[in-house]
């Protein structure tokens, strides 16, 4: 069983912005390259290991990518939301400027248009939160369903009966025997030492 933690900590991850493109560098040395040895896992049949999703996730295959389709979505409603700003300074500095030209009944007018104005910005800025929360989803679900798949994966074959995600289970400590974050990168096609990937993405 997969501790639902998991979930949450990748998706907090994302809104943080860590998947905003993390390099991964490439370290090709001269000479022959021998065969890294297999991450260590905890004995087989162990009732509780750990996972941390927050050192999986910057460098799991679609990061950069997914950060870098989150970041433009981003700029994008903000150069929108921009826009209202500009147009809302502008009635605003305009109004001054007239103030004292207009009757009661002018300057009234004036402040209610700034203020629908307003609204409406307030309004749409609602409107894009919640369609950058749905954009940010859509990015995390196949890195999410991957990495998921891979922790359940060396769940069943070592026979554990739980993953916890240390990210969010509230643990503060625990033997770092029981890791399997580096055997999840290793199966991730990630170097567990260097983070670079083997795999792209």
């Amino acid at each position: 069983m997969i501790h639902r933690g998991a979930g949450a900590g990748l998706g907090r991850a994302l809104a943080l912005g860590v998947l905003a493109a993390a390099p991964l560098a490439a370290q090709e040395q001269a000479g022959a390259a021998s065969l890294p040895e297999a991450a260590p896992l905890p004995p087989q049949g162990t009732p509780v290991v750990f996972v941390n999703t927050q050192a999986i996730l910057p460098v799991a295959p679609g990061a950069d990518s997914a950060g870098v389709a989150y970041e433009r979505f981003s700029a994008e409603f903000e150069s929108e939301l921009q826009s209202f700003a500009v147009e809302i300074d502008s009635l605003i500095a305009a109004y001054q400027q007239q103030q004292s030209l207009l009757d009661p009944a002018g300057r009234q007018q004036k402040e209610q248009e700034i203020r629908d104005r307003q609204q409406q910005a307030a309004t749409r800025q609602q409107e894009l939160n919640v369609e950058l929360d749905r954009r940010r989803a859509e990015l995390l679900a196949p890195i999410l369903e991957r990495v998921t798949a891979v922790i359940d994966e060396i769940r069943a074959e070592q026979s554990y009966s739980i993953v916890l995600d240390m990210t969010e289970s509230g643990v503060v400590a625990a033997d770092s025997a029981l890791d399997i974050t580096p055997a999840v990168l290793e199966r991730l096609g990630i170097d567990p030492g260097g983070g670079a990937s083997t795999s792209g993405g």
